[in-house]
């Protein structure tokens, strides 16, 4: 090979490089934290506990104006939560999820009613009923895209192999909307979710803001396929106040009917957070009856504490 053709190749080699350059860095954060959860069931239970985890985020912009970032959650020695986005401008945003951190579809609208610091299912117990993804969401391998087109936000997800080799299961679609264009401060949503050959899922809601009150109500129905089963219809409605810049407190109750039940689960709470500065405290008072619909089920109270703080 001639010096003039190797001139070249070296030249074109050099420009290829230059034109996928990424300018981008990597930052970590996480916190000392310290929270207590007494449950009234569990009074031989030692209520306190230590956060575990750090947090990294990484990402950049590329030469034809796209974005790139990542997300890795290091949690009690695991890296149990972590996705990569990769931002288009007005085209959108095409995200993977590695583990349990989609975003996407139906993530967007699990649930839309403002609370200070926790849900008001939360704590109680370990099953989280009348959300639109009771049935599953299995979110590790799962893609997503999401778009806003003038006052509509878009959003989808899609899990091509949401099970395993060994049991194998039908791929998983969620897809929701957020309309804004009717009033300021009112937002309409809807959503879908097809989890392949367990359940059909849909919700609907409705936030509105009006200065430091936010309040918002969301019907969801999680329909099984399996007639052994049980449906669950669900309302869900609350409200949260900014108080103060620093302030902010909250109230909610949660009605989840099951098909055939006796009674319907019935979940309460307050809650309020504080910041000053790097310090972070959170808490509140959570309540859940008849679990599960059954009339015979104990009543759980939650007392919940937290403080952060931040580095």
């Amino acid at each position: 090979m001639n010096k003039l053709t190797k001139v070249g190749l070296t030249a074109l080699a050099t420009s290829l490089v230059s034109s996928a350059s990424f300018a981008g860095e990597m930052s970590v954060s996480g916190s000392a934290a310290l929270s207590y959860t007494g449950l009234s069931n569990k009074s031989g239970t030692n209520p306190w506990a230590m956060g575990d985890s750090v947090k990294f985020n990484g990402g950049g912009d590329l030469d034809n104006g796209m974005t790139v970032s990542v997300y890795y959650e290091l949690d009690g020695g695991t890296y149990d939560d972590y996705n990569l986005k990769v931002g288009m401008g007005d085209m959108g945003t095409v995200s993977f999820s590695g583990a349990s951190s989609s975003g996407s579809g139906v993530d967007k609208l699990k649930d839309i009613v403002p609370n200070a610091y926790t849900p008001v299912y939360e704590a109680t117990d370990a099953t989280d009923s009348g959300l639109i993804d009771a049935s599953t969401n299995n979110q590790t391998g799962q893609w997503g895209y999401d778009v806003t087109v003038g006052d509509l936000a878009l959003s989808a997800s899609y899990n091509p192999k949401p099970g395993t080799a060994a049991a194998p299961e039908t791929a998983e679609s969620g897809y929701a909307v957020v309309y804004s264009g009717l009033m300021d401060g009112l937002e309409l949503s809807a959503g879908l979710f097809d989890d392949g050959d367990t359940a059909e899922n849909d919700t609907i809601g409705v936030k509105y803001t009006m200065g430091s009150v936010t309040a918002a109500y969301q019907i969801t129905n999680v329909d099984y396929e399996a007639q052994t089963s049980t449906d669950e219809d669900a309302s869900h409605y609350g409200i949260s106040v900014a108080v103060n810049e620093n302030l902010s407190v909250s109230a909610g109750r949660q009605e989840i009917e099951f098909d055939g039940a006796a009674d319907d689960e019935v979940n309460t709470g307050l809650s309020a957070s504080y910041t000053m500065g790097s310090i972070a405290i959170g808490g509140g008072f959570n309540s859940v009856s008849s679990v599960g619909g059954s009339a015979t089920a104990e009543d759980i109270d939650a007392s919940i504490f937290n403080i952060a703080f931040s580095f």
